[in-house]
């Protein structure tokens, strides 16, 4: 046996690197230099605003919240509409694009650092998630800290997928589910995907995922611990506050514990996903292990990398977030083709 090995291990190697090659997609042969003018003076304004306020008070986290209130300027031409929904006693608040034609539905979870945002912030991206892919885009409403502990968020997400699993087909007409999330909601909709694996059992009802430089190491990762005072959008200082807000207490064993650090946690037999970041964000350690984690368990990626921008870049009105954007729409629309011509990824 070895020596069959031996004599066909050039074979063995190169089909094993071609598998792997085949399943890795990204965005690496595109050039972005046409918009990193605009970006660069985008990113300058950024570092000459004011200091956040501090999570740590009362005012400071009601200032914050504030930032992430609906733009009431915003007139979509799909309405969106809320639906409280309940399993057993736990309620949760449903906020849902359903546009003429659905093809699929989107979890969508919002981010803020697990204390802020509100999923009505996302309207505008996910009203045009809805018309341009033809999908039900569905924002989840979870709870936040430090009113609601973690991992209470945790457990909306769960609630909020277990409804959709089992009303998907009665309220939209298909079962085929995208998850979606950006920063703490990347995090959240990784837990939410895994758990729609391991607790319900169906993992082939999620045609894909979509993480924005989530957190996916909650103990920290390279990237994240070297964050400083001069980083954009969050500096060290906005980062201690928002992981003692969060996690007051937690050691580094709890924190880097599978159930809630999802890069730890076993990645096989999951859909495809498509990792998005940028080079100056905090959390691109993040992404780069936690896309090439998802790869090596046997599965699809692509891996999207721009240039320069900061963490929460696709929120921003720049035109690298425009096309971090657009990309992350064909992307599900590419994924929605296929499934009209198999029922399976591989």
């Amino acid at each position: 046996m070895s020596a069959f090995i031996f004599k066909f291990r050039p074979l063995i190697l190169g089909l094993s690197l071609s598998n792997a090659l085949f399943a890795q997609e990204s965005n690496a042969k595109i050039d972005y230099s046409a918009y990193l003018p605009q970006l660069h003076e985008f990113n300058r304004q950024l570092a000459s605003s004011h200091p956040a306020a501090s999570l740590l008070t009362k005012s400071g986290l009601e200032t914050q919240r504030k930032m992430f209130s609906p733009d009431t300027r915003f007139k979509p031409s799909v309405t969106p509409f809320e639906k409280t929904v309940s399993i057993g006693t736990n309620k949760i608040t449903l906020r849902i694009f359903k546009p003429d034609t659905v093809k699929a539905v989107i979890l969508q979870i919002y981010g803020g650092g697990w204390c802020l945002g509100t999923a009505a912030f996302d309207d505008p991206l996910n009203h045009l998630k809805a018309r341009t892919c033809q999908v039900a885009v569905v924002g989840v409403n979870y709870r936040l800290a430090p009113e609601f502990p973690f991992p209470a968020c945790v457990e909306d997400c769960r609630l909020a997928a277990k409804w959709l699993i089992a009303n998907a087909q009665a309220e939209f007409g298909t079962t085929n589910i995208f998850i979606s999330g950006y920063s703490a909601g990347a995090h959240l909709a990784a837990l939410t995907t895994l758990y729609i694996r391991d607790s319900l059992h169906a993992i082939g009802n999620v045609k894909g995922v979509t993480l924005e430089y989530g957190c996916f190491d909650l103990s920290g990762t390279p990237s994240f611990r070297q964050a400083s005072d001069s980083t954009l959008v969050l500096t060290r200082k906005d980062l201690d506050e928002d992981m003692q807000l969060v996690f007051p207490g937690w050691s580094p064993e709890q924190l880097r514990n599978p159930q809630f650090s999802p890069l730890y946690a076993n990645l096989s037999n999951l859909p495809p996903a498509l990792f998005t970041v940028g080079t100056a964000d905090f959390l691109l350690d993040d992404t780069y292990f936690m896309e090439a984690r998802w790869r090596n368990a046997g599965n699809r990626t692509f891996l999207a990398v721009y240039p320069d921008c900061p963490h929460g870049f696709t929120l921003m009105p720049t035109l690298m977030a425009e096309c971090a954007n657009r990309t992350i729409r064909e992307w599900i629309i590419s994924n929605i083709e296929r499934m009209s011509s198999t029922n399976t990824f591989k």
